[in-house]
């Protein structure tokens, strides 16, 4: 058998020296940190442009979504609805209830809330104030990642101002179509007294040529009562009218 020092001297000829191995690390990682092509405020101006070109294309669209709502709470309660969404451009949707179940407090005083706040937020005023801009906030670009499903712009989203409308958080942004795919954050503002923190995650699917919501995923923790999960799913989308994107889209995906 080998003796033991003579196994370590061997080991050491095909092991390199900590501070080469530390500089190789180094080299490694930095090989693997991906440099973004584009600036923060390059990506949103892209993702200015786009979002006005998908909302001129996309004219009517019917889907829909699932709630359900769980609350950890002194008394536990939970609720489901199943809501089919009409939305006709530029800011008229439409709700149906297609089924319900579970807690009458959760459904009326929260899904069917959620539904009013989702219609109010249509107004054209309301939409100027929740959209994706610089006038709206200021951004830093934090990450470039490169997936298996894409590449992505990772920013900091910071409210300008704190109002309902607005988040504070992270944004991916997919880097062909500068759409935003996913956000993760809180909101601007705290909505009641009563709600002493909300975190979500929301996701982005591409249907045809267009970024509709995929999932919507909100942790609240009220105070005194406990803790309330709500999670939203989006599907069977059906794009009944749309018309021809703008030629200057090809040109801007290619980052032109």
């Amino acid at each position: 058998m080998m003796q033991l020092s003579k196994l370590v001297k061997l080991s050491a000829r095909f092991i390199l020296p900590l501070p080469l191995l530390l500089l190789s690390l180094a080299a490694i990682a930095q090989d693997a940190t991906v440099s973004a092509p584009l600036t923060a405020d390059e990506v949103i101006q892209r993702v200015v442009v786009m979002n006005e070109l998908r909302a001129k294309a996309l004219d009517t669209y019917s889907s829909v979504r699932s709630y359900h709502l769980e609350c950890h709470c002194l008394s536990h309660k939970k609720a489901d609805m199943v809501v089919r969404a009409d939305y006709k451009a530029p800011d008229q949707k439409e709700f149906t209830v297609l089924s319900e179940s579970g807690s009458g407090t959760v459904r009326n005083k929260v899904f069917k809330k959620l539904l009013e706040a989702e219609q109010e937020s249509m107004r054209e005023e309301n939409q100027q104030r929740s959209a994706i801009t610089p006038e709206n906030y200021s951004f830093r670009l934090s990450d470039y990642q490169k997936t298996d499903s894409g590449e992505f712009y990772v920013l900091e989203a910071k409210p300008r101002t704190k109002n309902k409308f607005l988040i504070r958080g992270r944004l991916w942004v997919n880097a062909s179509d500068f759409a935003v795919t996913r956000v993760e954050g809180e909101p601007a503002m705290n909505p009641s007294w009563w709600t002493e923190k909300t975190d979500f995650q929301r996701s982005y699917q591409k249907i045809g040529d267009f970024w509709l919501p995929g999932s919507n995923e909100s942790t609240t923790k009220v105070r005194v009562f406990g803790t309330a999960v709500l999670t939203i799913t989006y599907g069977e989308y059906q794009i009944t009218a749309a018309s021809a994107e703008n030629s200057s889209t090809e040109k801007l995906t290619r980052g032109q």
